[in-house]
C-alpha cells in the first residue's frame, strides 16, 4: 500500500520565520523508549525550540544565553532522561562547552566548559563519547551515564585522525565498547569502554579522498550491525570491508565499489 508523506512547517514565532541551523531528534536505542519531543535550533540564537514531534508544533523555548550555547549538535540519553548537547558561540563558532539537560523539564543540569565535540550516547544509554578534534590530535572523553547525571571515566588522545565512530557489543562486558575509523590511515581504533585500554585493528584499505565525500560527510564511514550482530562495515577508496566485531579482526573485503560513501544496515523480510 502506498503511503503519502506530508511536508510539514512549524508556526512562525513571533509572527515571521527564522533561519533554522539545526533539527535534534532523539535516535532509537536499545531501551525502545518512546522519545514524543525533538528540538530546533535557529540561526544565532543562544537556545532551542521544544517541538512536539506528533503535533509537529513548537510547545516551549529553551533559553541557554546564560551557557552561552547555540547548539551544534545533540545526543540523547534513555538512562536518565538527558539531552546532551555541543555548545558553540554565534557568529564566532567558538566551543562553549558541553550542557547537559533534562530531557522532560529542559533545566540545565551541567555545563562543561572545558569539553569541546560531538556528544555520541551508546545504545545501551550507559555511555556518552565526546570527540574533540584539534589540529593534530583527537581526545576522546568517555562519560558514565548515571540517574544523577555524567561522571568523567577516562580520556584517550591519539594523533590518528578520526572519520567516524560506532559502538560494537563487548565481549567482556554486558555493555558497548567504541570503534573509531581512521579518515587518513589504513586504521580502525577500537576503545575498551569499561577499562579505556586501546587496541589498532590495521589493513583496512587505502581512504577516500576527503574532498570526495561531499556535504560535510566523513571519508571513512563505519557502522555495527547492532545489539545481536557479529560484523562492522567500513569503506574505503574503492572497496568495502567487514570488520568481525568478536575477534577484531578483517573478516572480508568487497572490491569493485568505487568511493563508498555510506554504510546502512538492513533486516532481512
Amino acid at each position: 500500500k502506498r503511503k503519502k508523506h506530508h511536508t510539514v512547517h512549524p508556526e512562525p514565532v513571533d509572527g515571521h520565520f527564522d533561519l533554522v541551523s539545526g533539527l535534534l531528534i532523539p535516535p532509537t536505542q536499545d531501551l525502545g523508549h518512546g522519545w514524543k519531543y525533538g528540538y530546533v535550533v535557529h540561526t544565532n540564537q543562544r537556545g532551542m525550540y521544544k517541538l512536539d514531534l506528533q503535533a509537529m508544533k513548537y510547545i516551549k523555548t529553551v533559553d541557554l544565553t546564560p551557557y552561552n550555547c547555540a547548539p551544534k549538535s545533540a545526543d540523547f540519553s534513555t538512562l536518565g532522561g538527558f539531552a546532551i548537547l555541543e555548545c558553540r558561540e554565534p557568529i564566532t563558532d567558538r566551543p562553549t562547552g558541553q550542557v547537559v539537560l533534562d530531557y522532560l523539564t529542559d533545566t540545565v543540569l551541567s555545563h562543561k566548559t572545558g569539553l569541546f565535540g560531538r556528544p555520541h550516547v551508546s545504545p545501551d544509554s550507559r555511555h556518552v563519547v565526546t570527540l574533540e578534534k584539534n589540529n593534530n590530535s583527537v581526545v576522546i572523553v568517555a562519560q558514565q551515564i548515571t540517574e544523577n547525571g555524567l561522571r568523567f571515566l577516562f580520556d584517550v588522545k591519539t594523533t590518528l585522525q578520526i572519520g567516524d565512530i560506532t559502538f560494537f557489543p563487548s565481549r567482556t562486558t554486558h555493555n558497548y565498547d567504541l570503534y573509531a575509523s581512521s579518515s587518513t590511515k589504513e586504521d580502525i581504533l577500537f576503545v575498551n569502554l569499561a577499562d579505556g585500554k586501546v587496541e589498532m585493528i590495521t589493513g583496512i584499505g587505502r581512504s577516500m579522498d576527503p574532498g570526495i565525500a561531499e556535504w560535510g560527510n566523513t571519508n571513512r564511514p563505519i557502522s555495527s550491525a547492532g545489539v545481536f550482530g557479529t560484523y562492522m562495515v567500513t569503506t574505503a577508496n574503492e572497496a568495502i570491508f567487514v570488520v568481525n566485531g568478536k575477534t577484531r579482526t578483517v573478516n572480508c573485503e568487497i572490491g569493485s565499489t568505487v568511493h563508498p560513501r555510506m554504510v546502512v544496515w538492513a533486516k532481512a523480510p
